[in-house]
């Protein structure tokens, strides 16, 4: 009986109920398992439409469910007056009203889990468009201080990000696109770092210009017997800062450097770096 009334619930949810199906139940010498199979499934559909709907049920829906639940309680009625016939006819206009509120259920579920997965999708190309933006002003700053030109450049990628935008839900388009805008910002970079390069060196060489000037100066110091411990001082620190220097650290050699002119100012000795 257990099996039977599994089957006609599996029935509910993926088929019809056929009449052959409840002429077979009915044939178990037990006409009751009609009405407990619906009742059965009336309750099923009931926690369904709870758990799905609470207090919101859609209008479609309770009208279905109306038309299941009272031929439930006809079914009830029929067995009791011991007419087969309208007995039958209650309980497959019961479980076909039950079966299409499981499709409907089950229809509408789907349709929910595509939009969320393409809301999600939609989001996530979003804030890498968000982020990719963002990177490109940083850049887009960065080249400025180093006066590189790709105004251009970073016109074009202004306008591909926009047309990412537009075309948001193609995701082939928006991946083709971001390949763009990446081919782009490594073109420059290249020009950032080769311009860095450059300014680098031409510090650098800046520095060392004054360096020898104050190793001049410094020698100047010894032979006219100024204080030996200061200028073994500048002599460090002159040492610490071509260090740096060699190791691309200018900011750290500025640092040095305004302790130097301390130092040489004790000394007497007066040169400045602009």
């Amino acid at each position: 009986m257990k099996k039977l009334a599994l089957f006609t619930i599996i029935l509910l949810i993926f088929g019809t109920i056929s009449p052959s199906l409840v002429n077979h139940a009915y044939g178990q010498n037990d006409p009751g398992i009609l009405l407990r199979i619906a009742t059965h499934a009336d309750n099923q559909i009931v926690n369904q439409l709870n758990g799905v709907y609470g207090n919101e049920i859609p209008n479609n829906i309770k009208i279905l469910y109306q038309k299941g639940h009272f031929a439930v309680e006809s079914l009830d009625e029929s067995l009791s007056n011991n007419n087969i016939e309208k007995a039958k006819q209650d309980f497959l206009l019961a479980m076909n009203s039950f079966m299409q509120i499981s499709r409907t259920i089950f229809q509408s579920s789907e349709k929910v889990v595509v939009v969320t997965v393409s809301e999600k999708s939609n989001q996530s190309i979003s804030s890498e468009i968000d982020r990719l933006e963002k990177y490109v002003k940083s850049l887009e700053n960065i080249s400025k201080k180093y006066d590189i030109d790709v105004e251009s450049d970073f016109i074009k990628i202004h306008d591909l990000i926009q047309e990412l935008r537009a075309e948001i839900n193609n995701v082939n388009e928006v991946h083709a696109g971001i390949k763009k805008i990446k081919v782009l910002l490594d073109s420059i970079k290249n020009d950032i770092r080769e311009s860095a390069s450059k300014q680098s060196n031409a510090i650098k060489d800046f520095f060392e210009k004054f360096l020898i000037q104050i190793d001049q100066k410094l020698l100047e110091a010894k032979n006219l017997g100024r204080d030996e411990v200061e200028i073994t001082k500048a002599d460090q620190l002159i040492l610490e800062i071509r260090e740096l220097l060699s190791k691309n650290q200018i900011n750290s050699a500025k640092i040095l450097y305004s302790e130097l002119e301390i130092v040489l100012k004790n000394i007497g000795i007066s040169v400045k770096i602009t």
